[in-house]
């Protein structure tokens, strides 16, 4: 039983972990906290979705839906981030809540507020391993969240413009007298972030319905673990979304379903009196 509910906070913690990546990297590099970054999930779930209705086979839909997060973060960045100036962070904070405001209300408007369901991406059948129940569903998401976090250190530890990203985000002044064009980092950081959102909203959309709300708490959560992890630490975001999914789903047993959502915040919050910079955090200058 223990073993089983690891599994299924490994699977829920690693949708978290991407989302908390995604945080993470745009808070190392711009200083601000994205509070859309949940409603990204919902629109790209709507977007594949659509796609797939419309006859588009489910591989290609996933591909399109990526780019298209993509793009969409790239142009919050471009035409709404940057212009507010990234060195308020009251501002954007308020900016981005806007933002979340409006992607919710153009969602309903576009596609309505009743949940959708979205097809399943793996098999349905289960693998019986003597006491220990494998769902297909559940080992795709942990390899495919491993694989893209293998991916994204790789490039930014082996690529000329991972290497330039790392260098903005450390010291954007000084990486921008050594010719680093800093206004890209931030861009491809915004695109990348989103992209692993629209990649999480695609793995969760076939545990749940895909609604207008379905990123609002995921999305908290992904916060949370960024928290527990460590703000503005990649591996340590990856780190506490594993934790709190784990958590979460031993609470859930051996407390109760009900508490499960509470059981994630009251560790957030132990976490914030007793280590308030996190597994793998360093202590940050005050924002506000």
């Amino acid at each position: 039983m223990v073993f089983q509910q690891i599994l299924n906070g490994l699977t829920n913690g690693s949708i978290y972990a991407l989302l908390a990546i995604g945080v993470t990297m745009i808070y190392k590099s711009l200083g601000m906290l994205n509070f859309a970054h949940g409603d990204t999930i919902m629109i790209s779930a709507f977007i594949c979705l659509t796609l797939i209705t419309v006859g588009i086979p489910i591989p290609l839909a996933i591909v399109l839906t990526i780019i298209a997060a993509a793009f969409i973060g790239c142009c919050l960045e471009r035409f709404i981030y940057r212009k507010l100036e990234f060195s308020s962070f009251t501002n954007l904070l308020i900016a981005t809540v806007g933002v979340s405001y409006i992607m919710k209300n153009l969602a309903i408007v576009i596609w309505g507020a009743e949940p959708q369901v979205f097809p399943a991406l793996f098999s349905t059948d289960p693998i019986n391993l003597g006491q220990l129940l494998l769902l297909p569903q559940n080992i795709g998401i942990i390899c495919v969240a491993a694989c893209l976090v293998v991916v994204l250190q790789l490039f930014f530890y082996k690529t000329k413009t991972g290497k330039q990203m790392r260098a903005a985000a450390t010291d954007s002044e000084g990486a921008s007298m050594m010719g680093i064009n800093v206004n890209r980092c931030r861009l491809v950081t915004f695109g990348i972030s989103a992209a692993f959102a629209a990649i999480a909203g695609i793995l969760l959309s076939p545990i749940f319905y895909v609604s207008v709300d379905m990123g609002t708490l995921v999305g908290l959560k992904a916060f949370s673990a960024a928290i527990l992890g460590g703000f503005g630490n990649i591996v340590g975001a990856m780190l506490g979304g594993i934790i709190l999914g784990i958590v979460e789903a031993l609470g859930a047993t051996y407390a109760t379903a009900a508490y499960k959502d509470i059981i994630s915040f009251v560790l957030l919050f132990l976490f914030l009196y007793f280590k308030p910079n996190g597994i793998l955090g360093k202590r940050i200058e005050q924002k506000l």
